[in-house]
């Protein structure tokens, strides 16, 4: 445990000694909110979903460029190379960058919930938003574990234009700038029928999380299953890039 805090605070303090990198992230979401999401409108349930899409959105981005293109820049650093040689198992410092990731995470969704309180006139019960707060928790881990894979395997250039090329593709057909998958219909709180967007892990985040909006329904139970795989498959590319990451450097 003394070792994951010593990796946490390092890993904390290396990034907000770097406002280009949260800046963006802070700010881009929100806006892309204020002009595209708001004017969508809608009854209460249509404007809580488009919110937490908005919401999905932001995580996504801190994920995938604090671990895509994070990992890749650091690796080159003699910082990195050194901490390569400690007797620090991986799962130690992959769960470091989850927890610091975590941290940003919700420093980046407040300006966007804030915007959607104030702006887009938003409401949702203490009941709801711990179910919404559970679901977005918990599909970040995948694609925070895709991030750290993304930066393991590639080199900057190419975990850039990777980054880039996910973001937001991944969002648009996951549904998460029209507040949910098409089995979210224009409530965008669930429906029936099967939705193609729900293999992707953005458009099983985004089922689960519109479950906690409105009910659970049969697709819920296939995102979450799509969205354990994704877990189970991307934890292992990650670890896997990290051993090969500390294998070419002694060899």
């Amino acid at each position: 445990m003394t070792l994951l805090r010593a990796h946490f605070r390092a890993e904390l303090v290396q990034y907000l000694r770097t406002p280009s990198f949260y800046l963006p992230l802070a700010t881009y979401p929100v806006l892309l909110y204020i002009a595209v999401g708001l004017p969508i409108g809608g009854d209460d349930d249509r404007r809580l979903a488009v919110l937490v899409g908005y919401v999905l959105f932001s995580v996504l981005g801190t994920v995938t460029f604090q671990f895509g293109v994070g990992v890749a820049v650091s690796r080159q650093s003699a910082w990195e190379r050194w901490l390569f040689t400690v007797p620090v198992s991986a799962s130690v410092r992959l769960a470091a960058r989850l927890a610091v990731a975590c941290v940003f995470g919700v420093l980046f969704v407040l300006p966007v919930a804030a915007a959607g309180v104030l702006f887009g006139n938003v409401r949702v019960d203490p009941e709801r938003a711990v179910g919404i707060a559970a679901a977005v928790a918990g599909g970040s881990v995948p694609l925070g574990l895709m991030g750290l894979a993304m930066g393991y395997w590639f080199p900057v250039r190419g975990a850039l234009g990777l980054a880039n090329l996910v973001y937001l593709p991944l969002s648009f057909v996951g549904g998460l700038f029209s507040g949910g998958t098409g089995t979210g219909g224009d409530a965008g709180v669930g429906s029936s029928g099967f939705a193609a967007e729900l293999l992707l892990p953005t458009g099983a985040w985004s089922e689960v999380a519109n479950a906690a909006i409105g009910s659970w329904q049969g697709e819920t139970a296939l995102a979450v299953v799509v969205l354990l795989l994704y877990t189970a498959a991307f934890a292992a590319l990650a670890v896997a890039g990290y051993r090969r990451s500390q294998a070419i450097l002694f060899t």
